[in-house]
């Protein structure tokens, strides 16, 4: 008996400290000297890569700038990391926004489960060090989700404040991945940088280590559309630049396991396109078990946009009806700076509550999850009835999880600093979705002119923006 304990509790430790080996992300929490000499050695380039979502679990991307001069767009790929045996995947070379670069992207596939590998990009130098990537499950698995992360710029020669929001965002990373090494990739709604415009707010934010190892999917927010930056610096799959988008604008959809994820661009109000774009997206994964939406202002949102002309009367009746015609089950918003969730809402109103702590079987309504940011946080005093949580305390900053778990979708959103929970819910499904009954046909239907009148108002905004 004494032989079986031993060696039945030996494989319980050694599982144990295998599981935790490979959940691990490299996540370090840097005293300001440490930042700050990170911040300095790296600045003065924009060659970071950005690791990116792929089309599905099986995929990530990289995209990253280099000499023109001696760009190669390849990656290695190994199981090892001595790089032994490793398989080269190659990409395509697109124009940098200068002319002495080029920017590389490349695709790795066929990715599996729960599984550690290792890769570098060719820098133009020669090949960069050798950086982990653990697959996590391909079924049951969470997410990161994060607001207005927003990286300053440089104001006339003084990086002070970007050096504070980066150090702030790198131990911010830190805490969140370190009580959550299982998160499979990160989720943002848009404003990724403050102007969009250039390459130290990009640099600045690819400088955690730890997004070496965390895909990230990331939303157009009207910060970022300042600029053109969000081109040059992110490989995001299945994007669709519509018929009538222009400039920065584009949607883009991923799945992974039984969760279909479309990204919409809010900056842009043309409503013809979106919908095209939900209704392609849907068809090709009519399998998905869960639909998630992901805008960047905050549509039944918390903060200032509750009341806001351009939230409340344009971006809501464009794109809620899109939501409820492909049954989304949550919208994950940002742009208030506040932390916010919604009851179940249908047809503008409350279709059932959503109190915290609830868990809910077959709902019906969406759910409208707005994430607050990494830094300049706002308390909440704008009462609104969709509300079901709302956070009031000043710069608090926070982070969301959402764990998929069979027929269960579990949301949590915890304080940034220290982890402390703050919201849940539970969301059960136990039914499929129905995309062909007769209310969705009249649902269209009665979409036709808000369809002509976001095409008039994009029209309109794209010729105001080509003389501004």
């Amino acid at each position: 008996m004494k032989k079986f304990l031993s060696l039945f509790f030996s494989i319980i430790i050694m599982t144990q400290t295998v599981i935790s080996a490979n959940a691990e992300f490299n996540a370090p929490k840097l005293s300001r000297e440490e930042w700050d000499s990170l911040y300095a050695s790296m600045i003065s380039s924009n060659t970071l890569p950005t690791l990116n979502v792929g089309a599905d679990e099986t995929q990530v991307s990289l995209c990253w700038h280099a000499e023109k001069s001696n760009a190669v767009a390849e990656v290695r790929l190994a199981d090892n990391e001595q790089m032994n045996n490793f398989k080269t995947f190659s990409g395509n070379k697109t124009p940098a926004e200068t002319d002495e670069q080029i920017v590389c992207r490349v695709v790795l596939t066929g990715l599996e489960e729960n599984s550690t590998y290792y890769y570098q990009w060719y820098t133009g130098d020669g090949w960069s060090d050798v950086y982990k990537y653990e697959t996590k499950s391909f079924g049951d698995h969470k997410v990161m989700i994060v607001g207005d992360i927003q990286i300053n710029e440089i104001y006339d020669g003084n990086n002070e404040e970007q050096m504070n929001i980066g150090y702030f965002w790198n131990n911010y990373l830190s805490e969140v991945l370190t009580k959550n090494p299982d998160i499979s990739y990160l989720v943002t709604p848009g404003d990724n940088t403050s102007t969009g415009s250039t390459d130290e707010e990009w640099q600045t934010l690819l400088m955690p280590e730890s997004l070496r190892s965390l895909p990230v999917a990331m939303a157009i927010g009207n910060h970022d559309k300042k600029g053109m930056t969000y081109n040059y610096f992110t490989n995001m799959p299945n994007e669709d630049y519509g018929r009538f988008f222009s400039g920065l604008d584009r949607d883009f959809w991923f799945r992974y396991g039984d969760v279909l994820y479309l990204f919409f661009d809010s900056t842009s109000g043309n409503a013809p396109d979106h919908m095209r774009f939900a209704k392609k997206a849907v068809e090709q994964n009519k399998d998905a078990k869960w639909r998630i939406g992901v805008v960047h202002h905050g549509i039944y949102g918390a903060g200032d946009a509750i009341g806001d002309m351009e939230t409340e009367i344009l971006l809501k009746n464009i794109f809620a009806p899109i939501f409820e015609v492909y049954e989304l089950d949550l919208v994950i918003t940002g742009h208030t700076h506040s932390q916010g969730r919604s009851h179940f809402m249908k047809s503008g109103k409350i279709k059932s509550e959503a109190p915290s702590g609830g868990t809910f079987v077959n709902p019906e309504g969406i759910v409208y999850l707005n994430s607050n940011c990494v830094r300049n946080v706002y308390d909440d005093n704008f009462d609104a009835e969709h509300l079901a949580y709302k956070l009031v305390e000043d710069e608090v900053t926070t982070y969301t999880t959402l764990e998929f778990k069979g027929d269960k979708l579990i949301l949590e959103t915890r304080r940034g600093d220290n982890s402390e929970l703050l919201d849940s819910i539970t969301i059960e499904k136990t039914v499929e979705f129905n995309d062909k009954t007769a209310n969705k046909f009249f649902k269209k239907l009665l979409y036709k002119p808000i369809e002509l009148l976001g095409f008039i108002y994009t029209m309109i905004d794209n010729l105001v923006r080509s003389f501004s």
